[in-house]
């Protein structure tokens, strides 16, 4: 099983395009065969492509539809993590059931996977402490004081949402994430599309060293318990 740390790292992958597959997969009961996986795939896939307009690399569905019929998956969920343009093709299996889906970005999608990891009410106490937290104290709440929180490389622990795709952008220049393009003072050049900065932000908090906890049922919002305090933006 896979630890945090191991799933640290792979949320430190990072492409230019968004070509990046993050599958996730209910494993059917036996007898269920493994082209039954395979073609829930393939169903996920193609609506990944149509909701991102990004095709996948027949190389990577092709890879994909392998691994998932190598062997049975014990489990009742399976994680799929494919890239060929850097070599990746991961196959984890998962300890409890997460929503079914396919995600295309410039990173894995590892929020399902962290919350699979812990799936007990920790991030849930973690996010009612950070919101009880006084104004003006080592805490930020909501998305936007969470984006400069981690600009500033304040945030000790980030509590967010399994759930939800919140496209930004970065910095050309010196890397902030934004959801508006012209939301830098230092854009001196064309902002980057991100296709979810939340996903950005949780790579980005694990490089720092800081933790990251995934409450399961969409019942906080973004939140953060910081090192120092972070002026408002």
């Amino acid at each position: 099983m896979i630890t945090r740390a191991e799933a640290g790292k792979l949320g430190a992958l990072h492409v230019v395009e968004p070509t990046m597959l993050s599958l996730y997969l209910a494993v059917p009961p036996p007898p269920a065969e493994s082209s039954v996986l395979a073609a829930r795939a393939d169903d996920l896939i193609a609506a990944a492509q149509a909701a991102g307009r990004v095709t996948v690399a027949e190389r990577d569905r092709n890879s994909v539809r392998e691994k998932l019929a190598a062997r049975r998956w014990p489990g009742p969920a399976v994680a799929v993590f494919a890239c060929a343009d850097i070599g990746l093709l991961e196959a984890i299996p998962l300890p409890c059931p997460v929503p079914e889906r396919a995600v295309l970005g410039t990173r894995p999608h590892i929020r399902p996977l962290l919350a699979a990891l812990d799936p007990g009410p920790r991030a849930r106490r973690l996010a009612d402490e950070i919101l009880g937290t006084p104004p003006g104290g080592l805490a930020a709440v909501g998305l936007t004081a969470c984006l400069a929180a981690v600009n500033a490389g304040a945030v000790a622990a980030l509590v967010v949402p399994v759930d939800g795709l919140v496209p930004g952008y970065e910095c050309g220049r010196c890397g902030a994430l934004g959801t508006d393009a012209d939301g830098c003072p230092d854009w001196g050049t064309a902002p980057l599309p991100v296709p979810d900065v939340i996903e950005e932000m949780v790579s980005r908090t694990l490089e720092d060293g800081g933790e990251v906890w995934v409450v399961r049922d969409g019942s906080s919002p973004v939140a953060a318990r910081l090192y120092f305090p972070v002026a408002p933006p």
